[in-house]
């Protein structure tokens, strides 16, 4: 007795929302799988298109490259830049061993003597300063002499006493020129 209807109308109203709900989702199927294709599509083109413009950009930078190489002018600065490469490691030890030097020479105290500019050139110093007076010069070069430095004596150039202001103090002070050279132990590689 189950299978008795006594409402056909809802028996057709079921079927029919069957049918759309099947229609709804066949619509819906065939409008993904076509947005799907479209995009794929984009996409392919796009990705085509991308490729063409770095191979067109790679084509272009190795022509560049070649034109580059051929040029005199990229040549020679490729040889410079290599030639600093070399150089650089002799640079920096100078540079390292200026800087032991100039800590050693200052380890002795110059007193009654003042520095006003020290240069370093050739593995030696050349320092330029005013003194109080020739004793306290000679004082600092017989301290630097202990210390392993040696004054090359024969270069230097002692200028007679002169009025002159430093730190707010006027004294009569002695210009000099003393050429330094480097005791062994400051000039390690």
């Amino acid at each position: 007795m189950s299978e008795f209807n006594l409402l056909p109308w809802r028996e057709q109203r079921r079927k029919l929302s069957i049918r759309r709900w099947q229609a709804g989702l066949v619509v819906a199927a065939v409008f993904t799988a076509s947005t799907v294709c479209l995009l794929d599509r984009a996409w392919d083109h796009w990705l085509f298109d991308q490729q063409a413009r770095q191979q067109q950009a790679e084509q272009t930078m190795a022509q560049w490259h070649k034109e580059l190489k051929a040029d005199a002018l990229w040549q020679s600065r490729a040889r410079m830049a290599q030639q600093v490469k070399a150089d650089w490691t002799g640079w920096q030890q100078q540079q390292t061993r200026s800087w032991q030097a100039m800590q050693q020479w200052l380890s002795v105290p110059p007193r009654g003597v003042q520095i006003e500019r020290a240069v370093w050139r050739d593995q030696q110093w050349q320092l330029n300063g005013w003194a109080l007076s020739e004793g306290h010069w000679k004082n600092w070069q017989t301290a630097l002499a202990v210390g392993g430095f040696s004054a090359q004596a024969d270069r230097a150039q002692w200028a007679s006493a002169q009025w002159r202001q430093a730190d707010g103090i006027a004294a009569k002070q002695h210009a000099f020129q003393l050429p330094l050279i480097t005791p062994n132990s400051a000039v390690k590689p």
